[in-house]
């Protein structure tokens, strides 16, 4: 039961700081591939923040809002849906949405083997 806590605490966490990069990352036009801030890099580094202090909350009682990675697990995978359009729309290079699949990959992993091995508790 202990390990199974550890390991929810570590997907919330993980969770938490990829956000709060997000959330730092898409104010910066030249990153998100544009020559200057547009609208919706604020709309997402709103979100991405607000759901970084929500990952934050469910660790204070982590079995009990375990429930919150069921979103979490789709946001993140509509995030790396999204970096993958994008790379076949030619809009960000095929190199730089390797290395975000992957971290996406390994996010996905944590999220769902936590919530997996949690759900029988």
């Amino acid at each position: 039961m202990k390990k199974n806590v550890i390991f929810l605490r570590i997907s919330y966490w993980v969770a938490a700081i990829a956000d709060f990069i997000v959330a730092v990352v898409v104010l910066f036009p030249s990153r998100m591939g544009v020559s200057e801030f547009v609208y919706p890099m604020g709309l997402m580094s709103a979100v991405a923040f607000s759901w970084g202090v929500l990952l934050i909350m469910a660790d204070r009682k982590p079995m009990e809002r375990r429930w919150v990675l069921l979103p979490t697990i789709l946001v993140v995978f509509l995030l790396g849906m999204a970096g993958v359009f994008a790379a076949l729309r030619n809009l960000i290079s095929s190199a730089r949405i390797i290395s975000t699949s992957v971290v996406v990959y390994l996010v996905l992993c944590l999220l769902i083997y936590s919530y997996v091995k949690t759900r029988k508790e």
